[in-house]
């Protein structure tokens, strides 16, 4: 005759083989979470970055890598260190059921991300696949370890799949509002007139974000590469420019600076600084 398994009951096995391996996955996430925010706040060049096509700091950098300010980095910290504290924690065979879903529940925004990485950043962060090859390894664990039925897993992970899908959503629309709708084309015209000179790297967040706020216009405003390994990259200007962070504005006449402004700048803060009437916003 079989017995029910009362699922509250703490674990024969507190720290079994896979409670052990996933507190093992759990660690090395963290880590690689960590550096990553790590690179993300201080802009600093990662150890994955080999090319334009495989580098960390395209990806963690651009503008996918925050939502709602927050770097996507810090919401993997907190699954990693979660999962962690459960491990150690939580002594009851119950504690795989928890893990499962919560990974399952994680992973789909996560791919959502791999997606942007192919066809929107078309730039690899190896960092960040490796650590999604460590939820699925937590996923397979704790779904091994838990020994319920494939169909009754399968019920109850429609609704966090489902769930996963509406976080991807929702992510996407907040990362994309910010992005300018308007042309100002005629705004930057107005800058390059005025002698304004965009100083920027392909790895500063905060470029990406000023970059945005210009839209695809921003591609034709006088701009120079800062760092060595960007595209047209010229760091000896910058050098000589005496740039220390990006971005950077300056007025530059017959060689020389004239004014210089550091950091996001508001697009009506910009044309005040540089003398660029607001209504060239409105064209």
């Amino acid at each position: 005759m079989s017995q029910n398994v009362d699922n509250t009951q703490p674990s024969k096995e507190r720290f079994n083989l896979p409670r052990i391996l996933i507190i093992l996955l759990s660690i090395v996430g963290f880590g690689i979470m960590a550096y990553l925010t790590f690179i993300h706040f201080t802009e600093k060049s990662s150890v994955c970055d080999i090319s334009e096509k495989i580098s960390c700091d395209v990806v963690t950098t651009s503008i996918y890598s925050e939502i709602f300010g927050l770097p996507i980095s810090v919401l993997g910290l907190g699954y990693f260190g979660l999962t962690f504290l459960l491990s150690v924690f939580q002594r009851t065979k119950a504690f795989y059921q928890t893990i499962f879903y919560l990974t399952l529940f994680v992973l789909i925004p996560s791919y959502y991300f791999t997606a942007l990485e192919a066809f929107v950043i078309k730039a690899f962060c190896i960092l960040c696949e490796t650590s999604k090859i460590l939820m699925l390894l937590t996923l397979g664990t704790s779904f091994v370890a838990m020994k319920q039925k494939f169909g009754t897993v399968v019920r109850m992970a429609m609704p966090i799949v489902i769930a996963g899908v509406v976080i991807a959503g929702v992510t996407y629309f907040a990362q994309t509002s910010v992005v300018a709708k308007k042309d100002y084309t005629p705004f930057v015209q107005a800058l390059n007139e005025k002698g304004v000179v965009y100083y920027k790297s392909y790895t500063c967040s905060n470029c990406k974000k000023q970059e945005q706020m210009v839209g695809s216009a921003y591609k034709k405003l006088n701009s120079v590469e800062c760092h060595p390994k960007g595209p047209n990259g010229n760091p000896q200007l910058c050098l000589e420019r005496g740039i220390e962070h990006t971005p950077t504005f300056l007025i530059e006449k017959d060689g020389a600076v004239v004014k210089k402004i550091e950091g996001v700048q508001k697009l009506e803060d910009l044309a005040e600084w540089a003398g660029v009437p607001v209504e060239k916003l409105e064209e």
